[in-house]
């Protein structure tokens, strides 16, 4: 573990012995909160793109994007092992035999040790989850990347997410009751959602600290252009952390309130080249300075993750 906080570098470190390096993959999915089954518009936050890296042609088969990426990759950080990454909208919203011609092809590749998919609470089936193992059975490590975004119904109503907090709970559940070491939950937050106090914020935590995730991504709320958020941002009816300092506060107390085995895959959002509105400290290429506030402000003021950790809430 690092100094302050159990980071997916030390994570991957300890697992694979060396770097592993993600390849965005694009599926050609929709949502449930999309497509009308739930709701029409998608999350408030959500690019058209599905908050799409951008890093692949979606028109090539997953096998070619798969390809390409690790050539770019290898380059880029001189690395050998990868994650293939599904990541734009819910990557497991279609029939499953679909899923495993898509899934087939991006582990194609001898250098692939984990295949991570974005998906909702609400589209974890049994069947899906059955399919997963089937690649945990060939020795890879499966991520199930659940956007919960935060535990309070009324602000997942707000921002048209059209699933539930115990729609998170009853996945984490299932997929934990499998018993699958290489079968791993990481689930993304958002911090600083529309109405949202402080003592929300937290309550989050300790309820994802109680449940029995292995990973978590957490963002501050970022507003992307296009989006219904950036309407409300104009129209001065949304709140964001205008300043970094602003958000390293409520960053590190959501952290201490973590148990020390979670690994920390993400401390905050980016954006594409253009595409953010607010906040600007947290636009394309800010992360390395936002990082370096961050550990310094944990430094000084000897914060722990778990260091805030209620002893009811360990997971068992």
């Amino acid at each position: 573990m690092s100094q302050h906080y159990y980071s997916l570098k030390d994570y991957l470190a300890k697992r694979f012995g060396g770097r592993v390096q993600r390849v965005t993959l694009e599926g050609g999915f929709t949502c449930p909160n999309i497509d009308g089954s739930k709701s029409v518009g998608g999350c408030t936050f959500c690019t058209d793109d599905g908050s799409s890296s951008g890093a692949q042609n979606a028109a090539h088969t997953i096998r070619q994007q798969m390809k390409e990426g690790i050539v770019k990759q290898s380059k880029r950080f001189d690395c050998e092992q990868f994650i293939a990454y599904f990541q734009s909208f819910t990557n497991t919203y279609a029939d499953v035999d679909y899923l495993r011609t898509l899934y087939d092809q991006a582990v194609d590749h001898p250098q692939v040790k984990v295949l991570a998919i974005g998906t909702r609470p609400d589209c974890v089936p049994e069947e899906v989850i059955d399919l997963f193992e089937e690649y945990t059975a060939r020795g890879l490590e499966l991520w199930v990347d659940i956007g919960v975004q935060t535990s309070h119904n009324s602000t997942l109503e707000k921002i048209n997410r059209a699933h539930s907090w115990e729609d998170f709970t009853d996945a984490a559940q299932r997929l934990a009751r499998r018993n699958n070491p290489l079968l791993r939950i990481c689930t993304h937050v958002i911090i600083g959602l529309p109405g949202e106090t402080p003592e929300m914020i937290i309550e989050t935590a300790d309820k994802l600290a109680a449940s029995p995730i292995h990973d978590i991504k957490i963002h501050q709320l970022c507003v992307f252009k296009g989006t219904p958020m950036e309407i409300d941002y104009l129209n001065g009816e949304l709140e964001i952390y205008k300043t970094a300092e602003d958000y390293i506060p409520i960053l590190a107390e959501f952290i201490s309130r973590l148990r020390p085995d979670i690994a920390i895959q993400r401390v905050m959002g980016e954006g594409k080249v253009g595409e953010m509105v607010v906040p600007a400290w947290a636009d394309h290429g800010m992360k390395n300075k936002f990082l370096d506030k961050f550990y310094n402000y944990l430094e000084e003021n000897q914060i722990q993750q778990g260091s805030n950790l209620k002893s009811h809430q360990v997971y068992s």
